[in-house]
């Protein structure tokens, strides 16, 4: 099975805010800034509201960040690809909680991402318990320095939450609010019949994408018991399952552009991550082998 068989390739960034809620630049500036960065499409979800916009030269799709307080932890759902602006009372009620939350951007046929799980001390009961996340972001560069702690990366739990059943499609997105630095550093390749909301939707759902901050990967393909990837030049590819250690795991070198896995019985996911000489990774999703 080819993960990837559509035409096209495209760049997009799930997750950035605006002077509509806490972001330092106007909608306009965002767009202009990514747009001007080669992006082809575009998600701006502020906090507690949804802005529909449109672009002749890109997709924009509508989206809203709904956050939530909680004892022990936040929780932030990102929805993208709303068919329209939520209302001030769909809002209200989607701030009541979670999965409140989540059946709002359901009902406008949108798709929920799990926003920074790591920088919000999110576990794996939280994750298996938020019925209808369609991703989550391994990656959020502002939950970085010098905007956060090193919480950044998401990886590590959405390892145990797929370890425990609840494999979770992966993106990186900027998350950025300060425009300075913090936009246009990690986004997500989309593989799409074309640049349309209905194609990109698509893709999502069939999970035709990776979380990149550099690499790309050219080519993964499953036949049921081997993953073989092809990629950019990197010089690290580990492939991460439910075994603590296996041999022959991780394959580093100058140059490295394939590699290949055999999967273990005993294994119940599977996915790979690749590294660059800058220390950028690419991330593809966890394949379910149960």
């Amino acid at each position: 099975m080819e993960l990837f068989d559509k035409p096209l390739w495209l760049k997009g960034n799930l997750h950035t805010h605006t002077t509509v809620s806490d972001g330092r630049c106007t909608p306009e500036e965002v767009i202009a800034l990514y747009k001007g960065k080669g992006y082809d499409f575009l998600a701006i979800t502020d906090h507690r509201r949804s802005v529909a916009r449109e672009d002749p030269d890109m997709t924009l799709l509508t989206g809203v960040e709904y956050d939530y307080e909680l004892p022990s932890e936040v929780i932030h759902i990102v929805g993208v690809g709303l068919e329209r602006a939520s209302s001030p009372e769909e809002d209200r009620a989607a701030l009541s909680s979670p999965q409140a939350g989540l059946e709002v951007i359901a009902a406008l046929k949108g798709r929920a991402i799990l926003a920074h799980p790591a920088w919000s001390l999110n576990g794996p009961d939280t994750i298996a318990s938020l019925v209808g996340i369609a991703a989550a972001e391994v990656y959020n560069t502002v939950s970085n320095p010098p905007w956060n702690g090193e919480r950044g990366d998401s990886s590590g739990i959405l390892d145990v939450a797929a370890a425990r059943g609840f494999p979770v499609p992966l993106v990186a997105s900027d998350d950025a609010h300060h425009y300075d630095g913090d936009a246009c550093q990690s986004w997500i390749w989309l593989n799409a019949a074309d640049a349309s909301r209905e194609s990109i939707l698509e893709a999502l759902d069939a999970g035709r994408f990776y979380a990149s901050r550099g690499p790309r990967f050219t080519r993964i393909a499953w036949d049921g018991g081997t993953l073989r990837v092809e990629c950019t030049p990197v010089e690290r590819i580990v492939f991460y399952s439910d075994l603590p250690w296996v041999d022959g795991r991780v394959q580093t070198g100058a140059g490295l552009t394939t590699a290949a896995y055999r999967a273990r019985l005993e294994e119940h996911f599977l996915r790979c991550q690749i590294t660059d000489r800058a220390g950028n990774s690419a991330w593809m999703s966890p394949l379910d082998l149960r």
